[in-house]
């Protein structure tokens, strides 16, 4: 994972699979640069993800809904086709916008 926040952004870029095991560090981890930082924009880079499942959806929901209470917008970068396909199955692509850069 790495992490960068300037001018009121915060993005980060996840480069291990989404599952039960890494989820729980990564969500304490990323829920920290979020607390620390109170970004006005956040960015989720999925670029080098190439697996998710139930878990990574629920790590996705609850960084936006706390997100969400910050007033703050989520946008999620450079998803996979695989990734997206989870992602839109998943329904969380009509709350949380999904670009590709």
């Amino acid at each position: 994972m790495k992490y960068n926040y300037q001018d009121g952004i915060l993005s980060i870029s996840l480069e291990e699979e989404l599952d039960v095991n890494s989820c729980k560090t990564l969500r304490t981890v990323i829920d920290g640069y979020i607390m620390k930082y109170q970004p006005d924009e956040f960015f989720l880079n999925l670029e080098h993800v190439k697996f998710m499942d139930s878990s990574g959806i629920g790590l996705i929901l609850g960084r936006y809904n706390l997100l969400k209470l910050m007033n703050c917008n989520m946008t999620i970068l450079n998803p996979t086709n695989s990734i997206k396909r989870v992602i839109e199955l998943s329904n969380i692509s009509n709350k949380i916008a999904m670009r590709s850069e």
